[in-house]
């Protein structure tokens, strides 16, 4: 379990950095960078002609990979070309696209493109992020909050797509452009951050009774027959 959390943290370590994979192919160094917000919809359609299998990427990604490269080669080294550049203007020059993708058909083997396709196609697991912080405990409490929360003269409007739900919180809240939203941040990092933004919600005594939360916000597990005691003792009258 602490192998666990200290693999998890070192992830966590190299997405704040943006560290990408490097790999070299006669001589010549490539990095696989960390895919943006704009290089996700940029690349969604080829991902989507890959047509991929999830039942055996669970299984055995690799064994799959080997497959897609058989079968749509010139689509996978398309794909690692987007990947190998992290600039806008790069990403939007087909010239450069086709000189890369042309490189990778000539000169990577089957096998060394399916260990790319791999860790290309390897995302960032937020969800691992938000249980190892225990976010999803502190949303979960947020949700009970709001349903007891005494306000019937708020009225919430918009959020109904992406560019309401991170696209604009992301540009109010930190002062940045659209376009660096887009491309200048990866996309893991802009979700990390609008997940884990400090939010602070105030309740009266009433309110808090309702809701079960103690003063000092302490977590305790219910499902521990030590903890009787203390949760009979809150006061929940």
């Amino acid at each position: 379990m602490e192998d666990e959390s200290k693999i998890i943290e070192l992830n966590i370590a190299d997405t704040i950095m943006g560290r990408p994979y490097g790999f070299r192919i006669n001589g010549q160094q490539f990095y696989l960078y960390p895919v943006t917000l704009g290089k996700t919809y940029l690349i969604s359609r080829l991902t989507g002609i890959l047509e991929l299998n999830n039942r055996i990427i669970s299984v055995n990604p690799y064994i799959e990979a080997l497959r897609i490269c058989d079968e749509k080669k010139d689509v996978v080294c398309r794909l690692l070309a987007y990947h190998t550049f992290n600039k806008k203007e790069e990403l939007f020059n087909s010239s450069l696209i086709d000189e890369r993708s042309n490189f990778f058909s000539g000169n990577l083997g089957k096998e060394e493109m399916a260990q790319l396709l791999v860790i290309a196609l390897s995302d960032v697991d937020i969800d691992t992020f938000i249980k190892h912080f225990g976010i999803d405990r502190e949303k979960k409490e947020q949700e009970k909050i709001m349903r007891v929360k005494n306000d019937k003269n708020s009225f919430s409007f918009g959020g109904k797509s992406i560019y309401g739900t991170i696209i604009d919180v992301a540009c109010e809240r930190y002062g940045w452009t659209m376009d660096y939203v887009v491309w200048g941040i990866s996309y893991t990092n802009l979700r990390m951050l609008l997940i884990d933004h400090v939010t602070s919600i105030y309740l009266t005594d009433e309110e808090k009774k309702k809701v079960h939360i103690s003063s000092d916000r302490t977590f305790i597990n219910a499902d521990n027959p030590e903890n009787l005691e203390k949760i009979k003792s809150m006061g929940w009258d």
